[in-house]
């Protein structure tokens, strides 16, 4: 069975629809947890109408962010494996079978991601993983960081077409509180360094940018806690000394969107501290060009440069 966990916050507006896309799935073996965030709207009214639902678990909680949301959620199901879905995105019908096939060809993974079909504020629509090419087949990743290091495509889905045991989220001990942005990729890269990851191109799920608050003019946190969190993944003899060399060589890679993040925030002095720190044959010559005009320019010339490219992007 798969538990479908939905945090909303002050989505009166558009939480019918998340809820709606549950119900018209193909599959039909799963539990929905609708967690209340502390919600200012009339969301606690909007999810009466759903109490009596047997398959639905409606929780009403103190706000707490999205991470307790999704980790209270979490504690409170059953299923074997746990499926995501934001209050203001919506899944399409195909979106557990797909998942239920994936498990079943590959079981040993730990994480199972499709592409999410994306709706910019510029209107225009993302509707395939240039990842995959011309690929229609999945594909199993025994080391995803390999892939990731490779090629950045491989992160391909998002939090709403990613799917995970319940023993990968134990073992990863669900999505870090406090964090501002990037706790779902979090969760994944945790969950990765230990178990197989499964991607496929199938489009199962729609993310509408209009609706997100959390990345309209944040695509990064240069303070992401994960920069910790890896060091004690970097020691664990469990994982092969081979994928734990991926991981640190994908790091450089965040470690460099950290230096840039803080030449953006003005953080000129942590962005220097940051660039000292990498390894810069992990770096490719453009990037390595770019990082010293920026370290040329005023911030206020980053930053524009900046939202001109992020404001309205996926």
């Amino acid at each position: 069975m798969f538990s479908v966990i939905i945090p909303v916050y002050n989505g009166a507006k558009f939480i019918d629809n998340a809820i709606e896309s549950v119900f018209s799935q193909t599959n039909s073996d799963w539990e929905l947890i609708v967690v209340n965030d502390g919600s200012k709207d009339n969301t606690e009214d909007v999810l009466k109408k759903y109490a009596d639902n047997e398959k639905i678990r409606i929780i009403n909680q103190e706000n707490g962010g999205v991470s307790v949301a999704r980790n209270t959620g979490c504690e409170a199901s059953k299923g074997e494996y746990i499926a995501f879905l934001d209050a203001d995105d919506v899944w399409h019908n195909n979106h557990l079978e797909v998942m239920a096939e994936l498990i079943e060809k590959y079981p040993t993974a730990g994480l199972y991601g499709t592409f999410t079909r994306t709706e910019l504020v510029t209107g225009d629509v993302l509707e395939k993983a240039e990842y995959f090419g011309n690929s229609e087949e999945a594909v199993f990743l025994e080391d995803f960081f390999e892939e990731y290091h490779r090629d950045k495509g491989a992160k391909m889905f998002t939090v709403i077409t990613t799917c995970v045991s319940r023993d990968a989220f134990v073992k990863s001990k669900g999505f870090p509180k406090g964090c501002k942005i990037g706790e779902d990729l979090e969760l994944s890269l945790v969950i990765a360094a230990y178990y197989p990851v499964v991607l496929s191109p199938v489009g199962t799920a729609t993310y509408i940018k209009e609706n997100s608050e959390a990345t309209k003019t944040q695509s990064f946190d240069p303070d992401w806690g994960f920069f910790e969190r890896v060091k004690a993944i970097y020691a664990d003899e469990t994982i092969p000394e081979s994928k734990r060399e991926n991981i640190r060589k994908v790091m450089e890679w965040f470690s460099m969107r950290r230096f840039r993040h803080y030449m953006i925030d003005g953080e000129r002095k942590k962005a220097r501290q940051v660039y000292k720190t990498i390894d810069k044959k992990e770096i490719s010559k453009k990037d390595l060009v770019i990082n010293a005009l920026l370290k040329m320019l005023p911030t206020a010339v980053i930053r524009k440069v900046f939202y001109s490219r992020w404001r309205g992007k996926a």
